[in-house]
């Protein structure tokens, strides 16, 4: 499904979806012009139009009718989307006649019912549409899984039925699940014993079992969870409910999934209990025998949580976690200690040290796995506030910047746009890509610090003031080195100028030692500068530009890169011949 993105804000595209977007969809943006509406719909043809709420207050109905008028002026028919950042009382409707206000938190469901609604519409048995994984529902009834299936489809996943435990057991012997949703009542074992026999079985992984009854007693309630239930839903459930549970549960697999910790302590006994614990939970672990071994490892590894002992061989505790905190990459991190020692003066060293919990032997597991998922929740929630409130610093610098130099708003626009397509011609990870727009967005923010009469200067430039333009990488990167979240970002901001023969600026660094996204942006950067127009000069043929990348490949570019870029290019040119034969057929 193809989105159009109307929006001034580059990043907030990339805000969206690392936070809210479904990926597997096809997103462009264009900013709030008239003019460039036009072109976008006409160049793109949309199914979806998202309007942002907050910069199109007072001419939202006039946008989003005049988006639905070009539309139909052409032939298309998109759903008119008008985002908001906040839930208004009623639940959200979708429509295609008309503009629909969506909160931003339910945006990712919306996009989902609409995809699937077009792939009914047209036939299709959504064959190219990417599957999020399988769910196992376990109920003796067909016209219960006819409706949890109907509830889980726009989400993309294959539900399969199994009609009483002793079949789900085989099918999760066989196979791996995203989640099991299971009732209570079963022919044979019922679901809270089919519940403890999947925990059981699954010791190296994690897998969450939803309980479903029509139960509210406590005490059902309780004994779910006393069987290993993550979570109790009761069948007077709506399709929205039960998708927004799962939702939320496979979310929290797939940070899980992401987050490592590392356990610390010379007992093999302890190490492998809570080894075995946490990677239960879904977690990855990482073990240690003392201090000095966790340090090394902790720096190779970077984990979230770091659970070590007092007292060990080689580096005691107390000594970790010094280390840690001096680790300009670590001193972030989350400590939790466990100790024999129960005096109030051990107690509050570690305080002193920033130690989150301290447990004394012998502890609770349960309640360390608890403490430590505690942590991770409460690491995501900053991360993710965080991330919004860069958003808005950036986007004033990014206005204050645009403000000065009118060239920069188009170029930092036709950068960004070409370093995610070669991103993905090369197959970044989402992670990756996501961490390369953002730094293709902000590649010129250094620029902040440059001045007027250097920055806007017609003319060729003296080897001074090129000096003062060159400042602008390190600068960039400064703005953000306070941002934890945005660490790799800052790298590709401050590396995007380097050469792959080890000329370049501001630290000569060459080949592979210059990161791959840094790579990336400074062949799209030098492409586009080399074919814009200038105050000074005429931008070159694109040709030319791509004769001048083939040969500096190697010297100036990095080769993988560039040679990636001649091939997406020649694919456009390939295309674009297609089109034109075909049009002449016509």
């Amino acid at each position: 499904m193809k989105i159009l993105n109307v929006i001034d804000i580059l990043l907030y595209r990339t805000f969206l979806s690392k936070f809210y977007l479904p990926l597997g969809h096809d997103y462009q943006f264009v900013e709030p012009d008239r003019g460039r509406i036009v072109e976008a719909m006409t160049a793109f043809e949309p199914d979806v139009v998202l309007l942002q709420d907050d910069y199109h207050q007072h001419s939202q109905a006039e946008a989003a009718a005049y988006v639905r008028a070009q539309a139909a002026r052409q032939g298309l028919s998109p759903a008119v989307l008008v985002l908001r950042t906040s839930p208004q009382g009623a639940g959200d409707r979708i429509s295609s006649g008309d503009s629909v206000s969506v909160c931003r938190e339910n945006l990712g469901d919306v996009l989902e019912s609409l995809a699937e609604a077009a792939r009914t519409d047209s036939g299709g048995d959504g064959g190219t549409k990417k599957s999020q994984g399988e769910i196992l529902f376990v109920d003796p009834g067909k016209t219960l899984f006819h409706v949890v299936r109907a509830a889980l489809a726009p989400g993309g996943y294959d539900l399969r039925h199994a009609l009483n435990a002793a079949e789900a057991l085989d099918l999760c012997a066989d196979r791996t699940f995203e989640l099991v949703l299971t009732s209570v009542q079963l022919p044979g074992m019922d679901g809270l014993e089919l519940c403890r026999r999947l925990k059981e079985s699954h010791v190296d992984g994690y897998m969450p079992v939803i309980i479903l009854s029509s139960s509210d007693d406590p005490l059902d309630v309780d004994t779910a969870f006393n069987s290993g239930a993550d979570d109790y839903l009761f069948k007077s459930f709506t399709p929205r409910m039960l998708a927004d549970k799962i939702s939320d549960h496979l979310d929290a697999v797939h940070r899980k999934r992401q987050n490592k910790i590392l356990v610390v302590d010379d007992s093999k006994l302890i190490r492998e209990l809570l080894r075995h614990s946490f990677i239960k939970s879904g977690l990855n672990v990482l073990v240690a025998e003392n201090g000095r071994q966790a340090l090394d490892l902790a720096l190779a590894e970077k984990p979230d949580v770091v659970v070590t002992d007092v007292d060990m061989p080689v580096m005691n505790g107390y000594a970790l976690c010094e280390a840690l905190r001096e680790a300009p990459d670590l001193r972030n991190i989350f400590m939790v200690m466990m100790s024999a020692r129960d005096r109030t003066c051990d107690i509050k060293r570690g305080e002193r040290l920033g130690v989150s919990r301290y447990f004394v032997k012998p502890f609770d597991v349960e309640k360390m796995l608890l403490v430590v998922e505690q942590l991770l929740a409460e690491s995501y929630r900053h991360y993710k506030r965080e991330y919004e409130h860069v958003l808005w610093s950036m986007k004033s610098l990014v206005t204050a910047l645009e403000a000065r130099d009118e060239y920069t708003k188009g170029h930092t626009a036709r950068v960004s746009a070409m370093s995610l397509r070669l991103g993905r011609h090369m197959g970044l990870s989402d992670q990756a890509l996501r961490d390369l727009e953002i730094a293709a967005n902000l590649h010129d923010i250094g620029k902040i610090g440059v001045r007027d009469a250097v920055l806007l200067k017609a003319g060729s430039l003296t080897d001074e003031e090129y000096a003062k333009i060159q400042e602008h990488a390190v600068i960039g990167a400064e703005i953000l080195r306070p941002i934890a979240s945005l660490a790799a970002v800052a790298q590709l901001i401050m590396y995007h100028h380097e050469r792959w023969d080890g000329e370049g600026y501001p630290t000569c660094l060459r080949g592979e030692d210059i990161p791959l996204g840094a790579r990336i942006i400074a062949v799209a950067d030098a492409y586009d500068a080399m074919t814009s127009d200038r105050p000074y000069r005429r931008g070159m043929a694109a040709k030319k530009a791509l004769d001048i990348i083939a040969r500096e490949m190697g010297k100036q570019f990095c080769p993988t890169c560039a040679r990636a870029f001649l091939d997406m290019h020649r694919g456009d040119v390939v295309a674009g011949t297609g089109r034109r034969t075909a049009s002449k057929a016509s």
